[in-house]
């Protein structure tokens, strides 16, 4: 986001700016006017002024409408390295944006994403990106992992985008972003408008670095129980009731009884999800577990693609579609 220092105002606003904790143009606009004019000391018609001054630094103008983005050029698809797979989430991983992996444990979200790291290594031509890859991890068994929320904010606030321009970065993987914003769900009593704030604020930093570097993010996403509303529950506030359950309908994945965890949060930041998942697994007579069912992937959003399911499997060389 853009430093205040570098853009430019009347000397009163100048200063006020100067004197007080706001570093970049996100800590202004994620703030109210009236909460602004308290902390600057600033009246109403100056604040209004200040934040304007800052939109129209932002904004490039005239601003580009959705055919002129389309066309610029600038828009490229990262292959998985699998035709099948490709063709089943719109041809590949956007070049700009979030795009989210979600699925059940152990149905191949890691494995997937570091297929993509190889991939971007790959020349255009051959569907890779020509560059190198970030993979940030959260969890599991890698030697170094960000493991509490603030080492993860620090990484993405001052550490990101200096690797990235530093060293021809054309993708980063974030493998998961839900553990760090676990802590949340662990206290005695769950603070989740601060952990909403939280998850905004980190899909707009990866935002602005996807689109400044025209580079894909890839963030692992978990999987949480669906608690279904009884039917009979809301009977004085069926709108609100409707509501709830139409977008759950939307979230499900598998046989319907898991949702991506981090909530409708989470789904509002992201441009894409693709979803892996497997046939449930039961126990044998032999005392085996029996999951021979195909495993499925399916593209359940994205701006530039219809919804698409298929089949996939894994093996030693990575993950593959199967083809029908």
């Amino acid at each position: 986001m853009e430093k205040l220092q570098s853009m430019l105002f009347r000397p009163k606003i100048a200063e006020a700016v100067r004197c007080s904790n706001f570093t970049t143009a996100a800590d202004i606009l994620h703030h109210n006017e009236r909460d602004l004019a308290k902390k600057l000391n600033l009246s109403g018609r100056e604040v209004s002024e200040l934040v304007n001054t800052i939109v129209r630094e932002m904004i490039p103008y005239p601003p580009k409408n959705a055919l002129m983005l389309l066309k610029d050029g600038t828009h490229r698809a990262l292959s998985t390295g699998d035709k099948q797979i490709d063709k089943i989430i719109g041809g590949g991983i956007l070049s700009k944006g979030i795009t989210e992996i979600v699925g059940e444990s152990s149905v191949g979200k890691t494995q997937l994403c570091l297929q993509l790291c190889l991939t971007v290594q790959l020349p255009e031509k051959l569907g890779g990106l020509n560059g190198g890859a970030v993979y940030i991890s959260t969890e599991g068994n890698f030697h170094l992992r960000l493991s509490d929320l603030e080492t993860q904010r620090n990484v993405l606030d001052n550490q990101l985008s200096i690797l990235i321009s530093s060293n021809n970065i054309r993708l980063i993987v974030i493998d998961s972003v839900t553990a760090n914003f676990r802590t949340f769900e662990t206290t005695e009593i769950p603070n989740f408008r601060q952990r909403a704030l939280e998850i905004s604020q980190m899909g707009i930093q990866l935002k602005e670095i996807s689109d400044r570097f025209n580079a894909p993010v890839v963030c692992v996403n978990q999987v949480s129980d669906n608690f279904i509303i009884d039917e009979t529950y809301g009977e004085d506030d069926s709108d609100a009731h409707y509501e709830y359950n139409y977008y759950q309908k939307q979230l499900l994945i598998g046989d319907g009884t898991k949702v991506p965890a981090l909530g409708l949060m989470w789904s509002s930041v992201i441009n894409a999800r693709i979803v892996l998942s497997r046939p449930k697994r039961f126990l044998t007579e032999e005392g085996s577990i029996n999951d021979n069912g195909p495993r499925t992937i399916a593209l359940m959003m994205a701006p530039h693609a219809p919804r698409r399911f298929g089949e996939y499997y894994i093996d030693g060389s990575g993950v593959h579609g199967l083809v029908n």
